[in-house]
């Protein structure tokens, strides 16, 4: 007979949440850091277990049955964070996953396809939206894992590599790398505008978002540009010297670069490089995705097949 762990499928307490919390704190990796150093390691998500049975709002049931095994991440590609859960796509799995901090456990999006191209973007009332490039229509879904949008090029032709969110308008901002084409796409997920092709930096690599800034990395200039999606601000370059950038994160005032050339992590102030360590100073092999909220850096690591967290100090 198969035995449940204890208050399996019950409502989580005030108690018992600040007893989980407390748990994941010490879950943190055994790594020192020098004091008033920048990045400080925090803890890592390897996978957790799964629900098999949640209500439309992605709360658990009631049923004894829905907490289900435990299932460690294959290939964590790309990562992003919610006020209230994170969300990871891992095409080793072959699935979306939405992960409950409180709970310890996460829930696959039904029908929500993941590949090698695959990218995420989160909006604050906790959804989530996935492109995956080619011809497939980028996807908003709810917490509760049901779809609520299809976002499409205004172009039958072009396509969206990589999707962002604008935080404060619920604006969508889709980048096709192949043709360097922007698109802002409205709330609703239709009446696309094609951003002037010179705001966008030559080789368009990949792209974040916070509340004033829209970034995109470019290839051919080896620089990150920030630019101002409503056009009083124009575009400055705010990054430079890059190799190979393979994700980006910003948020709180932090711009997050992953130089998989220089084998580094970039971290920006307001505009000042504080910090450029090593990926091997972090244990981390080859970071393909980031995110950043309440200074905390999430980073999608693949090769080490986690997700792995630093606190930034101003």
């Amino acid at each position: 007979m198969k035995l449940l762990a204890p208050g399996a499928g019950k409502p989580v307490s005030p108690t018992r949440r600040r007893l989980l919390l407390a748990a994941s704190a010490a879950l943190a990796p055994g790594v020192r850091a020098a004091p008033g150093a920048v990045v400080v390691p925090d803890r890592s998500y390897v996978g957790a277990r799964l629900l098999q049975r949640t209500g439309p709002a992605g709360m658990p049931g009631m049923r004894p049955d829905t907490f289900g095994p435990m299932t460690m991440f294959v290939f964590p590609l790309a990562v992003a964070v919610t006020p209230m859960d994170l969300y990871v796509a891992d095409p080793g799995l072959g699935a979306l996953f939405r992960y409950d901090p409180v709970l310890d456990a996460m829930t696959a999006i039904p029908g929500a396809r993941v590949t090698q191209q695959s990218r995420i973007a989160s909006l604050p009332d906790g959804s989530v939206v996935l492109s995956n490039g080619g011809n497939v229509p980028a996807r908003r879904y709810d917490r509760g894992g049901l779809p609520r949008q299809t976002i499409e090029p205004q172009n039958g032709l072009a396509s969206y590599d990589d999707v962002v969110a604008d935080p404060n308008s619920g604006r969508f901002y889709g980048l096709d790398r192949v043709q360097g084409r922007l698109e802002e796409i409205m709330p609703h997920g239709r009446g696309g505008t094609v951003l002037p092709p010179g705001l966008l930096p030559d080789l368009p690599q990949a792209m974040a978002m916070d509340s004033r800034w829209l970034y995109v990395a470019g290839r051919a200039c080896g620089c990150v540009v920030a630019i101002d999606p409503f056009g009083t601000r124009g575009k400055e370059v705010v990054a430079e010297d890059l190799g190979n950038v393979t994700a980006l994160a910003a948020g709180d005032g932090w711009l997050v670069v992953a130089d998989g050339m220089e084998r580094q992590l970039r971290i920006y102030r307001d505009g000042t490089l504080r910090a450029d360590p090593g990926f091997a100073d972090l244990r981390l092999v080859n970071p393909q995705g980031m995110a950043v909220m309440n200074r905390l850096l999430y980073v999608a690591d693949p090769g080490g097949r986690r997700i792995a967290t630093f606190r930034l100090n101003p």
